[in-house]
């Protein structure tokens, strides 16, 4: 019976509101995670409790209101359970320590982070310019063998939770943890790294002249972005065409389709390989 279904037959409801409710939520250690239309919001409560009824290993249940700037910090409401939104994850035999309304997990990278781990060559540096957590760089670090993953990220609080889980996972000694704008270390990290990696999504272009600094010879570069699938040329064309002005010639290898960002919408890796002159 899926979740819509085992909501719909545990509330009372009209029918307008009963084919309101979600189809899909999102767990996080044990915080449940859910969207909900306008038109529920009145029954917020009922639903959690109800959730929760359904989900006894679910501690508590969060609304998701909003994600905010660019340190992507969401916004969430506790509507059942109780008030602790930190929580461990665990995944790929990792695990992860967050806190949900501080911080993003995507359960719909997971494949892209499965990816990153047979990708990586070892003895490769890697730099992971918007680290979070930990998402790619956790993973690399204990299953890829790299040399060296200098991971990058803007957010105090993100920056806090990677030192954890560096250290949950022992991988404190692999890890280089840098706090501050990626474009601020392109100079210190100039000529570094065997394969970046670009997990931000709303106009990577603006930091792949800073990548492609940091970037050596022969350098793989993982860039997410989102995008309308009927853009992906556009945006292949401004990939190469940044690379032309820092330099660069950019071969785009592969263009993958990471999950559906948004209606019409999508969140894209591309692949890149860079040669400079």
């Amino acid at each position: 019976m899926s979740f819509y279904t085992k909501l719909k037959s545990n509330l009372k409801l009209n029918e307008k509101e009963s084919n309101a409710l979600p189809h899909g939520y999102q767990i996080i250690g044990k915080v449940l995670l859910i969207k909900l239309k306008p038109a529920l919001l009145k029954h917020k409560k009922v639903i959690g409790e109800t959730i929760l009824d359904l989900f006894p290993y679910v501690h508590a249940v969060c609304l998701i209101k909003e994600i905010k700037n660019v340190e992507r910090k969401p916004k969430v409401e506790i509507i059942a359970g109780c008030k602790n939104t930190q929580t461990l994850h665990k995944e790929q035999g990792s695990q992860f320590l967050i806190d949900v309304s501080k911080l993003m997990w995507s359960q719909g990278n997971k494949e892209e982070r499965v990816r990153m781990i047979k990708l990586v060559k070892h003895n490769e540096t890697i730099v992971d310019m918007f680290a979070g957590i930990g998402y790619f760089s956790i993973f690399i670090a204990k299953y890829s063998n790299p040399k060296k993953i200098y991971a990058i990220d803007i957010n105090p609080e993100a920056i806090e939770y990677l030192r954890k889980n560096a250290w949950l996972n022992d991988v404190e000694n692999k890890i280089e943890i840098l706090q501050g704008d990626c474009k601020r270390f392109a100079r210190p990290l100039e000529n570094t790294a065997n394969r970046i990696i670009m997990g931000y999504l709303f106009e990577t272009e603006k930091f792949l002249p800073s990548a492609l600094r940091i970037a050596k010879n022969n350098c793989v570069i993982h860039f997410h972005r989102t995008v309308k699938i009927e853009e992906i040329e556009k945006i292949k064309k401004k990939i190469v065409d940044i690379g032309k002005k820092n330099d660069c010639q950019i071969k785009i290898s592969k263009v993958i389709k990471v999950k559906s960002y948004a209606p019409k919408i999508w969140h894209v890796v591309f692949d890149l390989k860079v040669k400079k002159r």
